[in-house]
Order: C-alpha cells, then sequence, then structure tokens
C-alpha cells in the first residue's frame, strides 16, 4: 500500500541511555503500557538468525535496565497461551500490572523470558483490554505495542485505536514493526498516527531497544483528520475482484477490479478483500489517493485440485491456484504453497510484483490404476501419480516413488521434468 505513512528503520549500533527516556515521575504523569508479539511467527529467524522472540526479551531486557526506578510500566502479551491450531482470538494476558520500574522491573524481564511463542496476533482484542488495564489516576496513557505482523483475527486495529484516541481517557499508542513486512508496518503506522503516535521499524535487537527507547519517551503529535473524500484504488487486482468493507458496520461499499480501479469515499479506515483475506487498516485522507497494490503468485503446470497458499501463522488458506485458475492475487507478504503432502515453504510475494513457482514435475510411464506412491527425503506420503494421473508437481527436493522393482529414489530441481518407467 502506497501512504504517507511515516516509518523510521533504525540502524545497528545504537546505546540505549537512560538519558533517553525522560519518564514523569509515578503519581505525575505517565503510565506506558509494553505490549509484546508472542505470536508463532515470532519463532522465525531475524537476518543474524537469532529467532525474533530471543532478540525481543533481549531488547526489552535492555528498556526496562535503561528506565528511571519510578518509571510507571506494564506488561501485556499476545498469542503466548495457545498453539496456532487452536484458532484462539482470546490469547492474550496482562503478566505484570502497572508499578515502578524499580519494583517490577525483574518481574517484566522474567514473564518475557518465560514465554512460548506459538499463537495467533489478535491485535484489536488486545488494544481494547490494555486500555482498560492503565489506573484511573489521571496520568497519561501510553501504549507502545511491538509486533512483527497484521491482525489475525476479527476486528479492525486500526479504527479500534482511533476510537481509544477520541475516548474521554484518551490512549497514546506507539508501534514498532519487529522483521515486519511492508503491509504490517502499514498497518502499525495506521494505528499509530490515528493516536498521535509515532511508528519505527527495527531488524535486530540493537534497533528494537532503540525503538523501544524512543517510544516510551516520544509525546503525542497532533491528529488532524481533514473532512472530505479521498481515492481508493486497487492496482493488480485479479478476475474476482476486491469488495470495499466498513469495518464498523460490515456493510459492502463497492467492488474494485479491472473494470473499476478506484472510487471517492469519505476519508476514514477501511477493509479491503484480497482472495480470502481482509487487508485491514485502509485508511484514506481526504483530498489524497490511497492504491493497495496486491502480490500477484503465479503456478506453472498447476493441478485441477490445486495448491492451497497458506498463512503460516494462522495455518489457513488465504488463496487456491489450480489449473483453472493459474494466477491470483494475495495481500502481500510469506506464505506456504502446498503440492499435495508437501509444502514450498516461506514464498515471499512483494506489493505490485508477480511471482511465478515452478515446481519439478515426475512422470511415471506405464503407471497402473492402483497408484504409486511418492515419499519425500523423509519417508513422509506426499502425493501419487496413476495411470489416470500420470504426472505430479513437487517443490524441489529429494523424494522416492514406488515402481514395480520396488522404491526408485529421484530429486527434482524447480523446473525440471524427470520421467521414470514403471519396470
Amino acid at each position: 500500500m502506497r501512504s504517507s505513512s511515516r516509518h523510521a528503520l533504525l540502524r545497528p549500533g545504537f546505546v540505549v541511555l537512560a538519558a533517553l527516556v525522560p519518564f514523569v515521575a509515578s503519581g505525575g504523569g505517565r503510565s506506558v503500557e509494553l505490549i509484546l508479539d508472542a505470536s508463532g511467527s515470532m519463532n522465525g529467524r531475524l537476518a543474524d538468525g537469532t529467532p525474533k522472540i530471543a532478540a525481543a526479551r533481549l531488547a526489552l531486557g535492555t528498556l526496562v535496565a535503561s528506565l528511571p526506578p519510578d518509571a510507571v510500566i506494564a506488561l501485556r502479551v499476545y498469542g503466548a497461551g495457545s498453539p496456532r491450531e487452536q484458532h484462539d482470538c482470546a490469547d492474550t494476558a496482562l503478566l505484570v500490572p502497572f508499578g515502578a520500574a524499580g519494583a517490577v522491573g525483574t518481574k517484566v524481564t522474567a514473564a518475557a523470558a518465560a514465554l512460548v511463542a506459538q499463537g495467533y496476533t489478535p491485535i484489536t482484542r488486545v488494544l481494547e483490554l490494555a486500555a482498560a488495564d492503565f489506573p484511573a489516576d489521571g496520568s497519561e496513557r501510553v501504549i507502545v505495542l511491538v509486533s512483527d505482523g497484521i491482525e489475525t483475527c476479527d476486528g479492525d486495529p486500526c479504527a479500534t485505536a482511533r476510537a481509544l484516541a477520541t475516548a474521554k481517557a484518551r490512549t497514546l499508542v506507539h508501534t514498532i514493526g519487529f522483521g515486519a513486512d511492508e503491509t504490517a508496518l502499514a498497518q502499525l503506522a495506521c494505528i499509530a498516527q490515528v493516536t498521535g503516535g509515532k511508528s519505527w521499524g527495527a531488524a535486530d535487537a540493537g534497533q528494537l531497544a532503540k525503538a523501544l527507547a524512543a517510544a516510551v519517551a516520544a509525546k503525542a503529535d497532533p491528529v488532524a483528520e481533514k473532512t472530505g473524500t479521498g481515492t481508493l484504488g486497487v492496482r493488480g487486482a485479479d478476475v474476482k475482484g476486491s469488495h470495499v468493507i466498513d469495518p464498523a458496520t460490515g456493510n459492502e461499499l463497492g467492488w474494485l477490479g479491472h473494470t473499476r480501479r478506484s472510487m471517492e469515499l469519505p476519508a476514514g479506515i477501511y477493509n479491503v478483500t484480497v482472495g480470502n483475506t481482509m487487508w485491514k487498516s485502509v485508511r484514506v485522507r481526504a483530498g489524497e489517493e490511497t492504491w493497495l497494490e496486491p502480490a500477484i503468485l503465479e503456478v506453472e503446470h498447476p493441478t485441477l485440485a490445486g495448491h492451497e497458499v497458506v498463512d503460516p501463522e494462522t495455518g489457513l488458506s488465504v488463496a487456491l491456484v489450480s489449473a483453472i485458475a493459474s494466477v491470483v492475487a494475495v495481500m502481500p507478504g510469506t506464505y506456504d504453497v502446498r503440492f499435495g503432502g508437501a509444502l514450498w515453504p516461506n514464498v515471499v510475494l512483494k506489493a505490485g510484483q508477480r511471482t511465478l513457482l515452478r515446481p519439478g514435475v515426475i512422470e511415471v510411464s506405464n503407471a497402473t490404476i492402483n497408484g504409486h506412491l511418492i515419499r519425500d527425503a523423509h519417508g513422509v506420503e506426499v502425493g501419487e501419480v496413476s495411470a489416470t494421473g500420470k504426472w505430479k508437481p513437487l517443490p524441489p527436493g529429494a523424494y522416492t516413488v514406488e515402481l514395480k522393482s520396488g522404491p526408485r529414489a529421484f530429486t527434482l530441481a524447480e523446473g525440471q521434468r524427470v520421467v521414470l518407467q514403471n519396470r
């Protein structure tokens, strides 16, 4: 999504100093709730090979050590309580209630050290609950949200953040995208900006520590929401097109596709369907244009049954590529693509770009009607070929197929076709 959102990608080599965190003493002015992502995607690795969750623990510990003893902080997490398979959109907990950093700092670092990253990313619910965590003492209410991905449950987190910012007890939200892609950074920027907050990007533990220090010290920016209409458009929609949804009511406001690329809408926040997913937190500003650019995925030699494009965090299918529809549009991101029982993992799909997957193909001549099982290098069954389906596309790798003479090993490279005789 092209927008005027501000992202600051912090550079390595910064040292976090207590002087960078000018907190007002407890009882005076500011309470900060730190929200840490412990969803399954936080098990992913950064460029230096460190798991994101390990780097986040390190950065949080650096921050806590730098805080004045009377700084008022709390820690809430999400995604740590339930595995992905439970699809738990209520998976969040206030692990350390508000208290002076001198008293609760060790509890914060201990709680972070015990986290198991495994679940969903219910940012909307997390923000709603976090707003209720604050003490009713008139202090400035600040949330610092660290996430590596987008909302994976119901609700629109940007719309929720805007409601928090306009409530009687106003809540300021700063966001940090940690090892996040451009789609996540845009959603996190929307969440921050509608409250007057700031957003950062961080790619390693040092950058995250620096961003956390900046966030707990940052003041609110003015929120100037002009009235009027703006333009929302989609470039590169597939044949299904995209539906524009009002997140407040769930009502459809229009359709965008090859015959209608853009529409005028009142300034506000919208959702746009792309395949089986919802592109949330799309902000339209008065007098401006906002363009979404889905990623395009094409699979060479797709089967009639098709190949699911799977969100690795939720395990849910977001699109199906098949012989009927070999090209699909999806939200930019990282996906797994299924080829029967085999998985082509970590397929990075970028906004506005077309990606072609070229699986290898195994073909068996004189195949029997009963079929021939194919197993991967670990012995896991991934599919079969038969007299009615003599060939099968598979990700590059090593396999075996059961032939008349016994198991036969073969290796597939991208785009390679291997033909074996059933002897």
